[in-house]
């Protein structure tokens, strides 16, 4: 079983150095590779109340748990606040049809609404996921209606012991200036998309100063970008003979010494045994440098592309 190396958030929260990116796995399917990253050593697992699947994690972790000496301990879970909500157990199950978190949305009118959405669905997540605490509760995006009042409520969740710590999504230097105007507890973890075509690097540094714990959703997206613009498939051919390391892992090992924590996802066997087979070897300086030269912006994925929120 992979050892995983370890990154410390700013209030001393462990938290592993890869895990599992899970959307949008569900069913059997998910189940499967949840077993088998278990087997090879992941223990950090990436979710949502929107990608419909944190009642098939629950299952799985229930059946490990009856069935072997894993505790509850031993995992990192982590799910996010989205705009809308999972509620399998509501009459008709599924999907609640309409959006959160928008001023010009039913469900957040009246006093107290913001308040009301939040508690619902962190219930809906702890009893989904078999669990009465998150390791790690993120809001999806900067939702602009409701920004500092979402933000409020998760620092209530974390004072009051229900999640370990607290974070954001898909937020640029200027959404978290705005929070940092009213908070009281800085967020400890900015999960953004970043690779070697799209460094980041002002917003990484930015989110250093602040302590602010950057992790990577679809760390190994650009590997489906065709182009050699800049030269990136020619620099992770080279790195590749040089290191005799995948394209993924090289991208991987990339991230981790960029202090950076590293979500890919795969139902791959050998893809998920290779992807946290990483810490083995090391990056030189100036290769790390050729890799920070194929930056080109190119933001692919939406969520990169439209920013959205304050």
């Amino acid at each position: 079983m992979q050892e995983i190396e370890t990154f410390k958030l700013a209030n001393n929260v462990i938290v592993p150095s890869i895990g599992l990116g899970t959307y949008p796995m569900r069913g059997q399917q998910l189940k499967a590779v949840l077993k088998e990253t278990y087997d090879i050593g992941y223990r950090m697992i990436d979710t949502a109340d929107n990608y419909h699947n944190e009642s098939d994690i629950g299952e799985f972790l229930k059946q490990l748990y009856s069935k072997s000496d894993a505790k509850r301990e031993n995992f990192f879970l982590i799910s996010k606040l989205s705009d809308d909500l999972y509620s399998p157990n509501e009459p008709g199950g599924g999907l609640n049809k309409g959006l959160y978190f928008w001023k010009n949305s039913a469900i957040m009118q009246g006093e107290g609404a913001v308040h009301r959405v939040v508690k619902k669905k962190v219930e809906e997540s702890l009893s989904n996921l078999n669990t009465n605490y998150l390791d790690l509760l993120l809001m999806h995006w900067p939702y602009p209606d409701f920004f500092e009042e979402i933000w409020y409520e998760m620092e209530r969740l974390y004072k009051d012991g229900v999640v370990r710590a607290i974070g954001v999504c898909n937020c640029r230097e200027r959404h978290l200036e705005q929070l940092l105007k009213s908070c009281c507890i800085v967020p400890m973890v900015n999960q953004i998309e970043t690779s070697p075509i799209n460094t980041k690097e002002s917003l990484l540094e930015y989110c250093r100063e602040k302590k602010i714990q950057v992790m990577v959703y679809s760390p190994l997206q650009s590997l489906k970008i065709v182009d050699n613009a800049s030269g990136y498939k020619t620099t992770l051919c080279e790195l590749n003979k040089k290191y005799n390391k995948e394209y993924a892992q090289i991208i991987l090992r990339y991230n981790y010494q960029r202090g950076l924590i590293s979500l890919p996802k795969s139902s791959n066997k050998e893809r998920l045994r290779t992807n946290i087979d990483i810490y083995d070897f090391n990056i030189s300086e100036s290769d790390m440098l050729l890799l920070n030269k194929c930056n080109y912006n190119r933001a692919y994925l939406p969520e990169s592309k439209s920013c959205p929120g304050v």
